[in-house]
């Protein structure tokens, strides 16, 4: 028997999420890391979530370590097929995926906040290449449309403290970079919903900050650390891991 529950932990200006696996299996605590960045403490029952915190207090260094950088760029994932077992990565977590057989004549992909379901017609069913790409057209179809639903909500908790207004923010395919600015437009990577929020926050405040200032000067990083203190390790986190953020 185990319980799960979900919590923030502070080091300075950064903020992790992470959660606690209670489990009566367990005599010490233990944390770890997974590929998407997603911190779990195992503890057993006994221990309280002060104990927990008291934990991550002691291990602030490893974690910083292991959320910012002691490894090389990251390679693209391998391609999927869109079977069930396999893990879709949304706002910085790996979420199982499960496909299912149903009365649909286009693969269709929902999202319960705990698993992805993949409704497909029972030819889409394997995994031939014809398959294949009709269910990641699907997957892609639906990051796209949370992409430009959720990322302009995120673009407008900024533009007011920057004292912005009437800026643009459009959610399209951009090659080879994350974000754009021109002419009151920011230009924003789809792709960024497979970001942790805090990434997508720190590329949202970039490209607004080019409104105020054309190039990357002092006063240019000025008024992004003002709003993202931790923009060099938000930055150093993309830069390692941008090659991951893809279905």
């Amino acid at each position: 028997m185990s319980e799960r529950f979900q919590r923030h932990f502070h080091i300075g200006q950064t903020v992790v999420p992470y959660t606690i696996d209670w489990s009566e299996n367990r005599e010490t605590m233990s944390l770890s890391i997974d590929e998407s960045l997603e911190l779990t403490v195992t503890a057993p029952m006994s221990a309280t979530v002060a104990d927990v915190e008291s934990l991550l207090e002691s291990r602030q260094e490893w974690l910083l370590k292991k959320l910012y950088g002691l490894k090389e760029q990251e390679g693209p994932p391998y391609p999927k097929e869109f079977l069930s077992g396999e893990k879709l990565q949304y706002r910085g977590r790996q979420y199982p995926l499960e496909v299912v057989e149903g009365d649909v004549s286009q693969p269709e992909l929902s999202f319960d906040n705990q698993c992805f379901t993949l409704r497909v017609h029972r030819f889409d069913a394997d995994a031939d290449d014809v398959s294949v790409h009709r269910k990641r057209q699907a997957v892609v179809d639906w990051f796209v449309k949370q992409a430009g639903q959720e990322l302009p909500e995120r673009a407008s908790r900024f533009e007011s403290r920057l004292g912005l207004e009437n800026v643009s923010i459009d959610v399209v395919e951009i090659d080879d970079r994350w974000g754009e600015y021109d002419e009151r437009t920011v230009r924003l990577n789809w792709r960024l919903i497979h970001a942790p929020v805090r990434i997508q926050d720190y590329v949202i405040v970039h490209e607004l900050a080019h409104s105020i200032h054309n190039e990357h000067s002092d006063s240019f990083w000025n008024t992004v650390g003002a709003l993202i203190p931790d923009y060099e390790e938000r930055r150093e986190w993309l830069r390692l891991n941008g090659n991951t953020l893809s279905v």
